[in-house]
């Protein structure tokens, strides 16, 4: 009796199967995929871009500045492939140390069980189950002897299951094991690719840059231009936006005189809040401000499909280090017939003209604004409630060049910031 009990025991003390979790470091295969993905759809928007544009054969200054993005996305791309191949490669090793400890668990479970077989051989017979319960002295112990039968028969069955789920643990493994190598070797063979398509474009860039720089003078000139350009519509962006404030400050004060009389008119006293920093907000566009914040690395770009050709800040230009050129947004490059459209709501609080940037819209956002330069066929006005998403305009095509590009900036009230790290990646 005791020693059918302290096998019972041990069988059913014996049902604990292992579990497995498996962690990977840094960026997750799907996060490490969908960077892939955008980082193909702006080389192949970049491909279509420098077809388009390319109609000689010497390359302009923006086919190269191109055709340079286009070599650092595919840097990123290369980096990106590595390292999901690195993640890949953790989920084989966690693999094979997995299916090593399952079938070392399905070891152990199948020589219990072979126990329990021989146990059940032993008394196997019904005559043999029913003589070991008659043979009880009493009830009580007939009974107890009765339920370790049933414990034992369920035991059994606990025991199968478990191994059969052991197994098929051990194939979904094995399978999963497969699948990742055989992802890894495509992706190793992409990685190859793209490293191979890397040097030639780095070899076709040196090649024109090294054309170009013979025309370094007149290319000096055009980028002065385009800086005098620049510096314009960045005095009339300022100007515009400090008009914005002044006229958001006078409303403001406007309505604290006038709350201040009609209490003065009842007899009450008023409480003067302490003047705010910078532009007054009311409530409205407090909560546009806040929501324009919290959908920071959210915004949807301003064009459908692009390819930033220049970036924020200082940087020299690769055909001429005399000159350092300052963006103070991004360029992007996109499609003839583009629509600039709102990266938010908001509201139109600007359209202007102006020489060498075409027609400029700007949007504000509570304490933010957007600007979008190089428009033609604007479809809105002043005063205009916008959407994210509603078109703006078309965005201007220089037939000499065959370029299309937007120029995009966007401030918190007038501190410029780098609308890359707004948008979504």
């Amino acid at each position: 009796m005791k020693k059918l009990h302290f096998i019972l025991v041990l069988l059913l003390l014996a049902f604990v199967s292992p579990t497995f979790a498996q962690k990977t470091k840094g960026k997750s295969k799907k996060q490490l995929q969908s960077e892939i993905n955008s980082l193909q759809k702006e080389i192949s928007t970049a491909n279509q871009l420098l077809k388009k544009t390319k109609k000689d054969k010497e390359m302009t200054l923006n086919e190269v500045n191109l055709l340079d993005k286009k070599i650092k996305q595919r840097e990123k791309l290369i980096t990106s492939y590595n390292e999901q191949i690195a993640v890949l490669d953790e989920e084989i090793k966690s693999g094979q140390s997995n299916i090593k400890s399952l079938n070392s668990d399905l070891s152990k479970l199948q020589k219990e069980y072979a126990k329990m077989i021989v146990f059940a051989n032993k008394n196997r017979s019904h005559y043999d189950r029913l003589g070991f319960i008659f043979a009880s002295k009493d009830f009580n112990q007939a009974f107890r002897r009765l339920r370790y039968i049933r414990e034992f028969s369920e035991a059994r069955k606990a025991k199968m299951n478990q191994i059969a789920a052991i197994e098929r643990q051990i194939s979904s493994e094995v399978e999963a094991h497969q699948q990742a190598r055989m992802q890894q070797d495509s992706l190793l063979k992409d990685e190859k690719s793209q490293q191979n398509a890397l040097q030639k474009e780095k070899k076709e860039l040196n090649g024109q840059v090294a054309k170009l720089k013979k025309k370094e003078g007149s290319i000096q000139q055009d980028i002065k231009n385009k800086q005098q350009q620049a510096k314009k519509l960045q005095k009339a962006i300022d100007d515009i936006i400090a008009e914005e404030i002044r006229k958001a400050n006078a409303e403001a004060e406007r309505k604290r005189k006038e709350e201040a009389k009609k209490n003065a008119s009842k007899g009450k006293t008023t409480t003067t809040a302490p003047k705010e920093k910078g532009m007054a907000l009311t409530p409205a566009e407090k909560t546009l401000s806040t929501n324009f914040v919290n959908n920071k690395g959210k915004l949807p770009w301003p064009v459908e499909r692009g390819v930033i050709s220049s970036s924020y800040g200082k940087h020299t230009s690769m055909v001429s280090d005399k000159v350092t050129v300052t963006n103070n947004g991004i360029d992007i490059a996109t499609t003839e017939n583009a629509q600039a459209r709102a990266v938010f709501d908001g509201e139109v609080t600007s359209v202007t003209k102006l020489m060498g940037s075409n027609t400029v819209v700007i949007i504000r956002h509570g304490e933010y604004f957007t600007v979008y330069s190089n428009l033609e066929n604007v479809t809105v006005k002043r005063g205009d409630k916008v959407k994210t998403k509603q078109n703006l305009g078309t965005v201007h095509t220089n037939k000499t060049e065959n370029k299309t590009e937007l120029h995009f900036e966007l401030l918190k009230e007038q501190s410029r910031q780098n609308p890359a790290n707004w948008l979504s990646k």
